[in-house]
């Protein structure tokens, strides 16, 4: 039966179980990998995705460094196999940098501010291509938004952006040291007008991508 990957860890977790699901580990040196036996993919819906997370939560509970797998990673063995071994100096590097650490997730809402994508009626420079790119890159912000992440920021030890759509303008993942998390939270302060701060969760947006 093909195995259903939750996440991949530095600890051999054994077999248990979590919300009456029964979970495995199985190592590959180092690398220990967190699965279900699954015949078919689950269907994506509120209470399967719901059910994942509380499973992921549960593994980083248990594990000092947690790598969260994608939805839907449903694989044979031997594909599993091939996936660890091919890039195991990369999923090993990604578990020291998580390895402690949680998820904090930061969400700017607002208006998006109108304008016309035009493209350039003469070639442009290497140089403005590349500003035009990190603009493109980088997602807007209000003035909240930017307080919050100063406010923030001594205590993030990594930092993924997202552009968002509709009234969510970004979204910023930020990768914080365990014993550091109150520290944040209290930086963010309370409530703010148009800024979601939640977490800490496991490290999803810090997990590389191997399949």
């Amino acid at each position: 039966m093909p195995l259903y990957v939750l996440a991949l860890t530095d600890s051999g977790l054994g077999t248990w179980t979590v919300g009456g699901r029964q979970l495995h580990s199985v190592a590959y040196g180092r690398i220990h990998v967190v699965y279900q036996r699954r015949s078919i993919v689950p269907p994506v819906t509120d209470e399967e995705l719901r059910a994942q997370h509380a499973a992921v939560v549960a593994i980083a509970q248990r594990a000092p460094a947690v790598l969260p797998a994608r939805y839907g990673s449903l694989l044979a063995k031997r594909e599993l196999t091939a996936a660890v071994r091919q890039h195991e100096t990369d999923i090993l590097a990604a578990l020291d940098r998580v390895r402690d650490h949680a998820q904090m997730t930061i969400r700017i809402l607002g208006k998006r501010a109108l304008g016309v994508a035009m493209r350039p009626a003469a070639p442009i420079s290497g140089t403005e291509y590349l500003q035009r790119a990190r603009r493109a890159a980088d997602p807007p912000m209000t003035s909240a938004g930017e307080r919050v992440l100063s406010a923030v920021k001594p205590f993030v030890a990594a930092e993924r952006r997202e552009h968002g759509a509709g009234g969510l303008l970004a979204t910023v993942y930020h990768l914080v040291d365990v014993h550091k998390v109150e520290r944040y939270a209290k930086a963010a302060g309370g409530p703010v007008a148009g800024v979601i701060v939640s977490g800490p969760w496991p490290p999803f947006a810090f997990s590389p991508q191997l399949w």
